[in-house]
């Protein structure tokens, strides 16, 4: 009998077949229960399926019986604000994308990346899923590390597109030119003293974005402060001291909305006035953006245009799948995501499918910035 399959590619009927040294047209009748194989053959068939660890695949069922698969958003304890609603976002986006009978999208929360890694092993292992989605991706992430190991279809929302396996799609909201044009704004005011406030330092998107605001500074021979907190508890904690400084910043830039919304607070409780004494520039626009007195400059965030991206995605990462198992052949076996959408394909409402680099556009103004004052 042939050794068991590695763990990171789980026993198929093509292995069952090998060792027990029948067809896989033998395999598959026996372990569907469907008549013409013999008692002697059956139980040989059964008995090397189970010390191969071999287990029924209910995604490739569904993907053989229809176009619906099953997918997985893998989420952890998201910071507060815009970001933390961005999964809910994205199964909208996507679905409005693809419609409802085309994709069946499934929302866990972690409350880790760690415990979210072992999760997502377990449930590859039992073949619950079809495919992962990654949201929030952190610094040296135990969930995208985990996704190395399986050959499982993978879109990741926001990490970085380099060394990464075939089997991966990539959502990337290309923020670098907005905090780049944050920079350039601030400066052009007469800022010179700059801070930028994260609501989390373990996420790999305020470290980019911190990198091109920061780039965009250098140029104007200012050096950026870079404080971060999770949480509105720990973000307000570090934004005390930096605000009650006697060489505090005259701007700060947030990574995202909730986090601009506690530099408001924290700036009025000192006496602080914005934009008069301190502008703020939040890092995500929302509708609380508009709402806060004053209202809040902020960089747009697209969350429609990466729900779609998001659902193109991962329709492309199972395609090669999908017509894989239809075809019955080994779903492990996939090495890219091949053919799911030819370029130039469109959606059943005759949408083109969109690039997997999402443009954030121009920075918008409103009340929250000013010239510092006495410049």
């Amino acid at each position: 009998m042939s050794d068991c399959p590695a763990h990171s590619r789980r026993p198929t009927i093509v292995d069952v077949a090998r060792a027990a040294g029948v067809s896989t047209a033998v395999v598959s009748y026996t372990l569907n229960g469907r008549r013409g194989v013999s008692a002697t053959t059956r139980e040989r068939v059964l008995r090397v399926a189970d010390e191969l660890g071999w287990r029924p695949a209910t995604a490739a069922r569904s993907l053989r019986s229809g176009p619906a698969a099953a997918a997985l958003v893998v989420v952890h304890d998201q910071p507060f604000g815009t970001r933390a609603a961005f999964p809910l976002d994205l199964v909208t986006g996507a679905l409005q994308t693809l419609g409802p009978d085309t994709l069946t999208l499934a929302v866990h929360v972690a409350g880790s990346p760690a415990q979210a890694a072992q999760l997502m092993d377990r449930w590859w292992t039992e073949r619950r899923y079809a495919a992962f989605v990654v949201t929030g991706v952190r610094v040296d992430d135990a969930r995208l590390a985990a996704l190395r190991s399986l050959p499982a279809p993978a879109v990741v929302v926001g990490g970085a597109m380099d060394s990464t396996p075939a089997t991966w799609q990539h959502v990337v909201l290309d923020d670098g030119d907005a905090f780049a044009q944050v920079g350039a704004f601030l400066a052009d005011l007469g800022h010179r003293r700059i801070a930028m406030v994260a609501g989390s330092e373990h996420l790999v998107a305020p470290v980019r974005q911190a990198a091109a605001l920061e780039s965009a500074l250098v140029r104007y021979g200012i050096e950026l402060r870079t404080v971060a907190g999770d949480g509105p508890e720990r973000a307000s904690a570090v934004l005390r001291p930096l605000l009650a400084s006697a060489d505090r910043p005259t701007a700060i830039v947030t990574d995202d909305d909730a986090t601009a919304g506690l530099v408001l607070d924290v700036a009025r409780r000192l006496g602080l006035g914005v934009p008069w004494d301190l502008s703020v520039v939040a890092g995500t626009d929302s509708p609380a953006c508009y709402l806060t007195t004053p209202s809040l400059t902020a960089v747009p965030y697209p969350v429609e245009e990466l729900g779609r991206a998001t659902g193109w995605a991962l329709r492309t990462a199972l395609g090669t799948a999908t017509s894989r198992y239809a075809a019955g052949a080994d779903p492990t076996a996939v090495q890219g995501t091949g053919p799911g959408v030819e370029p130039g394909a469109k959606s059943a409402e005759g949408e083109t499918p969109p690039s997997g680099i999402v443009p954030v556009g121009r920075l918008v103004v409103r009340g929250s910035t000013a010239p510092p004052a006495g410049s």
